[in-house]
């Protein structure tokens, strides 16, 4: 089994390429707060999405392992542990960013968790966030690029952070492949050899 014990700011910005799919966010916040989908309600349901970002939605789900398909009454998609667990990474993403208006006030929940996850791959809120909780030099670096208006802002992220870094420890197959190198087991740079 591999460990992650450092993520570093190009494995997050890739994991949450991956994650910040909208279609994603809608089916597996959809399947986390009302239950199973119908298969042939989904259209319905996510009304918003066009049929290909449906089917780009459920084909990264399930090749990440977020949702399976069941049966209830009829044919739907569930979530699997690990996309429940990923809910919740959505919702500290989303929580923190209406508290702090971000990226604006009027914000809808996918663009709250997409530019949240987008911010936490950033290498200035990186270096702020994967040291100490309380680091506040590093986040007025932050400040001063221009990327949230104060420390106290940086420095909250810490929740939506924690909570994508437990996700991703605990899932580090769902890193992109080229995102998984520099493991720092041997076991694992053996696979990066490969």
């Amino acid at each position: 089994m591999n460990h992650i014990h450092t993520l570093t700011a190009e494995q997050v910005a890739r994991t949450a390429a991956v994650l910040s799919h909208p279609g994603l966010i809608r089916l597996v916040s959809e399947i986390d707060d009302n239950g199973p989908v119908e298969r042939h309600m989904l259209q319905r349901i996510v009304a918003d999405l066009t049929r290909h970002q449906i089917r780009h939605a459920i084909k990264t789900g399930r090749d990440h392992d977020l949702i399976r398909a069941g049966h209830h009454a009829t044919p739907c998609y569930l979530l699997t542990d690990r996309g429940a667990d990923l809910a919740e990474v959505y919702d500290q993403a989303a929580r923190w960013a209406r508290t702090h208006n971000y990226p604006a006030a009027n914000s809808d929940f996918v663009t709250r968790v997409q530019h949240t996850l987008t911010l936490l791959g950033h290498e200035l809120v990186h270096a702020a966030l994967a040291g100490a909780e309380n680091d506040t030099y590093t986040a007025a670096r932050v400040v001063d690029a221009g990327l949230l208006p104060d420390t106290e802002t940086v420095l909250a992220l810490h929740r939506p952070w924690a909570a994508l870094s437990r996700w991703v420890r605990a899932n580090p197959s769902a890193l992109p492949a080229t995102a998984r190198c520099p493991f720092t087991t041997a076991a694992s740079d053996m696979e990066c050899a490969a």
